[in-house]
């Protein structure tokens, strides 16, 4: 009964996570649609800002498969555990995803404020409005 438990425990904080990534989702604006951001004629995508999209992009797959890797090693170890190296394994498992959501939150907090600074600095080129829209273009 006591490990029930304890799996009903370890399945909640894998399948958090998930949820909160996919409520970031919804409030993020579609590719393409944001405003503000400076875009050649005819609003092609800005080269420099694709490349730095493309760049970050691959840093942070980079930084899940890592993540995911060692979520794996130490969730295989639990699997093959017995007796009581099984609670170590599975306490184990645990403390590793609390690292791991950590990390993402120190990610996450990293990369809103980049973005902050990023419109910030669109507003002094031109920008006018909350949302920092360039006027006249795009439209």
């Amino acid at each position: 009964m006591k490990t029930a438990v304890t799996f009903l425990i370890l399945a909640a904080f894998l399948m958090m996570p998930c949820a909160l990534f996919a409520q970031q989702g919804k409030t993020m604006a579609p590719a393409g649609s944001e405003q503000g951001m400076e875009q050649p004629a005819q609003g092609a995508p800005n080269p420099k800002m694709m490349e730095q999209h493309e760049k970050m992009k691959g840093e942070h797959d980079k930084m899940m498969k890592e993540m995911d890797s060692r979520l794996d090693e130490k969730v295989a170890a639990m699997d093959a555990a017995k007796g009581e190296k099984k609670i170590e394994a599975m306490a184990s498992v645990t403390k590793e995803m609390v690292a791991q959501r950590k990390e993402m939150r120190e990610h996450m907090m990293m990369m809103r404020e980049k973005w902050a600074e990023h419109r910030k600095e669109h507003k002094c080129k031109g920008g006018s409005g909350e949302g920092g829209d360039v006027k006249g273009k795009g439209m």
